[in-house]
């Protein structure tokens, strides 16, 4: 009795297992063999294939929804990076600008200090001269150095108006009459403008200081050069210097 019921037990878990697989089972009993077979019902059959097909687009849907997790991940990740580096760039160049900035007004502060220092130093050397001029009988504030070349050429050189007014034009553009015009790009000096200076030495000692001195000087330098005034003028404008 106890080998039939373990016989039944087997049979059933291989009915159970043919159900499943639709395979066959064969028993063999007493030198014969007894063999069951079981087709599976197309309705079971097909919903095991449903169910297959079911679980490989949630399998497919998974990875796709993981992909595109991974990828907005990434790309965020990426927007993160690049933002943090624009943000550095961006400090640079302001830190850049700022530092331009700072050289720049720090040029233009020593350009206006060097600049106010060279006129307070020209306008100290011009009163000194004026001071030593006015020691010497030359008063810069009454004496009009115009007005002293114009008597000089008519007296020394019968040159009238005509005549004046075209040294006036040299003049107005070599010094514009100034007996302390000293040309910051040469050693040019004084009222005529004589290269070098010391040049006017010949009429006086007191060249440096004294209009008289440098309008003797001029107007002979323009009589031996160019014979009269207009002749230099004309030389002048063609050249540019005289």
């Amino acid at each position: 009795m106890a080998l039939i019921s373990q016989l039944r037990a087997v049979a059933a878990s291989a009915l159970a297992l043919a159900v499943v697989t639709g395979g066959v089972v064969a028993f063999a009993l007493s030198g014969q063999t007894t063999e069951i077979t079981t087709a599976v019902p197309a309705d079971v059959a097909s919903a095991s294939v449903q169910l297959s097909e079911t679980e490989a687009r949630e399998l497919t849907t998974t990875s796709r929804e993981a992909e595109r997790e991974a990828l907005t991940t990434e790309v965020s990740d990426a927007a993160k990076e690049r933002s943090a580096s624009l943000s550095a760039t961006d400090q640079a160049i302001d830190k850049t600008e700022i530092a331009i900035e700072a050289e720049s007004k720090r040029v233009a502060a020593e350009k206006a200090a060097a600049q106010i220092a060279a006129t307070e130093k020209a306008a100290k050397e011009k009163a000194a001269k004026a001071a030593e001029a006015k020691k010497n009988g030359y008063d810069p504030a009454t004496t009009q150095p115009k007005e002293i070349a114009r008597q000089m050429a008519q007296n020394v050189y019968g040159w009238g108006d005509d005549q004046f007014t075209c040294y006036d034009n040299i003049i107005m553009r070599e010094s514009m009459w100034d007996p302390f015009a000293d040309n910051p790009t040469s050693s040019a000096y004084g009222i005529p403008q004589a290269l070098p200076g010391n040049k006017m030495a010949s009429e006086g000692a007191d060249w440096k200081t004294n209009p008289v001195t440098q309008i003797k000087w001029g107007l002979k330098y323009i009589k031996s050069t160019y014979g009269t005034p207009c002749q230099a003028w004309s030389f002048k404008r063609a050249n540019g210097w005289y």
